[in-house]
């Protein structure tokens, strides 16, 4: 009868172990899959940044001219100038949620650090200080954008970087 017993927990240790590898196995493959996914999302929007950027080349030089009653001009569109003021505005919701979307991923693990350091981190503060004159007035806790780009900002500068001053160098030769 102790052989029996025996032989039961031996069959229940080894299902248990096997059990236990399946199960870590998947973790593994969904997390992966989620990387997968989430890389992908952001590739997919950085091509959008780009593809309206070719579209409309003027949202760059736009950006050097943006004031706050921009925004009325873009609520209210009588004339085609107020319309060019809409399609930059929505170059910079792009750019926002390209800058949402890897913040987040970062924060979450999905990305490499890596990948994140040498391509995503630089391209968040280049978009940044090209857009300063509209992020400035929306990136604030509690207005228009989410808490991951706000406190991202707040670190940058915490580390001595000048938002405005590499805005500003942006035009220099």
């Amino acid at each position: 009868m102790s052989e029996q017993i025996t032989a039961a927990l031996v069959a229940a240790i080894v299902s248990a172990v096997v059990s236990l590898t399946v199960a870590v196995a998947q973790l593994r493959q969904s997390k992966n899959s989620q990387r997968a996914q989430v890389q992908n999302d952001i590739s997919t929007k950085y091509d959008k940044m780009v593809d309206y950027r070719l579209q409309y080349p003027e949202v760059l030089s736009l950006a050097r001219h943006w004031k706050p009653d921009c925004f009325e001009k873009i609520y209210n569109q009588k004339t085609d100038e107020d319309k060019t003021w809409a399609i930059y505005y929505g170059y910079v919701e792009l750019c926002i949620a390209y800058c949402n979307a890897v913040l987040y991923a970062n924060a979450k693990k999905f990305l490499d650090k890596d990948s994140y350091k040498s391509e995503h981190e630089p391209l968040i503060r280049l978009l940044l200080a090209e857009h300063f004159p509209i992020l400035s007035t929306i990136a604030q806790p509690g207005k228009y954008v989410s808490i991951y780009l706000v406190e991202h900002i707040d670190t940058l500068q915490q580390t001595g970087w000048n938002w405005e001053t590499t805005y500003q160098n942006l035009n220099k030769p």
